[in-house]
């Protein structure tokens, strides 16, 4: 793709934290192309479920499906969702979906990252993730502009005072975006996302699928204060890299400075000990607690079944959010196939003026 990088200076757009007030949350009915394995798809879809239950109990939800599954959608979800005929292979609408930006004047925007399947892995099956941010843009009724580089939602988290973290894997991949920069980056971020400060992890390059989105690996609470996940060493040879690479970012992050000049407060959520079946041979399987949904009102989160690192991976959650319930999940079945509830949702933040109910 051709980049045309912005100038500098002022910009009216910007990305609100994930804790402010949403219109509603996008997420999207994962095609049988996608998960081709009937007992695996039907896996999935009982957690999709689940998610999507306890989302619309805080915030109006809205999902995707191809027309040709919208019966088996409307049977599965909520009343109160509505649903969407568009084209689309998979559920991870984090990152297939549009970034929804404000102006704070009642203005907003939907900015698609150009997906290219996260680097042109051998994923996707249709091809109907890559136009889907500006299809569902379309369908949402707000205009839609292209960053000139390659990421996807879950590479991106915001402050919502002037500071974005990501991840040089990811980012900088020539996967995405070849001979990209450090500054070239952080002129596009500054200017689509109002942040003023970019805070750059190393990443994780043992993450084959997304290389090392930053929702797996921290995220804000309130300005200055961060949720990260900790190193879990299972002793197997990716387990130890892992470990590694957790220490890595955890350091850059205790050595990094927010947009107001603030060291970050970080509280560590060490992922579980005891994986459930056969997903300690699965390299992919996404056991990131840090890899939640942050609902009007409520935190949406993952269990994976380790009984003593679930109940501490709540507590310090519901600490962090003590005026939000949590709610937690089990989401092996999504967890295998590399993405966890973040991944699989995507806020639509209130324009000024907007008022908002679970049951609109």
């Amino acid at each position: 793709m051709t980049r045309a990088f912005p100038a500098a200076g002022a910009t009216r757009w910007r990305m609100p934290a994930e804790w402010t007030p949403h219109a509603g949350c996008w997420m999207g009915w994962p095609c049988p192309s996608a998960i081709p394995d009937a007992v695996e798809r039907d896996a999935v879809l009982t957690a999709f479920a689940a998610i999507a239950y306890a989302i619309a109990a805080y915030e109006p939800l809205h999902v995707v499906a191809a027309s040709e599954y919208m019966q088996d959608a409307r049977a599965a979800l909520p009343a109160s969702a509505t649903l969407h005929a568009l084209p689309l292979d998979d559920l991870w609408l984090r990152d297939t979906g549009p970034t929804f930006l404000v102006d704070g004047h009642g203005g907003s925007l939907a900015l698609s990252w150009n997906f290219n399947n996260w680097g042109e892995k051998p994923m996707s099956c249709s091809g109907a993730d890559r136009p889907l941010a500006h299809r569902l843009a379309v369908e949402a009724g707000v205009a839609v502009r292209h960053a000139p580089i390659v990421a996807e939602g879950g590479s991106l988290h915001v402050d919502g005072d002037g500071t974005l973290l990501v991840t040089e894997t990811s980012i900088l991949n020539e996967n995405r975006n070849p001979g990209l920069t450090h500054q070239e980056a952080e002129a596009v971020f500054r200017h689509w996302l109002g942040v003023e400060k970019v805070v750059w992890l190393p990443g994780s390059w043992i993450d084959t699928i997304t290389d090392g989105h930053i929702d797996g690996i921290a995220c804000f609470v309130k300005p200055g204060v961060l949720l990260a996940s900790g190193e879990t060493d299972d002793g197997s040879a990716i387990g130890r890299e892992a470990a590694k690479e957790a220490r890595e970012n955890l350091r850059a992050l205790q050595l990094a400075r927010d947009a107001r000049g603030r060291g970050f407060e970080i509280a560590t959520l060490n992922g579980p000990e005891m994986l459930p079946g056969d997903a300690a041979e699965n390299d992919d399987f996404s056991a990131e607690y840090v890899n939640f949904y942050m609902a009007n009102g409520g935190i949406v989160m993952p269990a994976f079944g380790d009984a003593k690192a679930d109940a501490a991976a709540r507590e310090t959650i519901s600490r962090a959010f003590p005026d939000r319930t949590v709610t937690q999940i089990r989401i092996d079945a999504i967890a295998r196939r590399g993405g966890g509830i973040h991944c699989c949702t995507q806020q639509q933040p209130v324009v000024c003026g907007e008022a908002v109910h679970a049951d609109d």
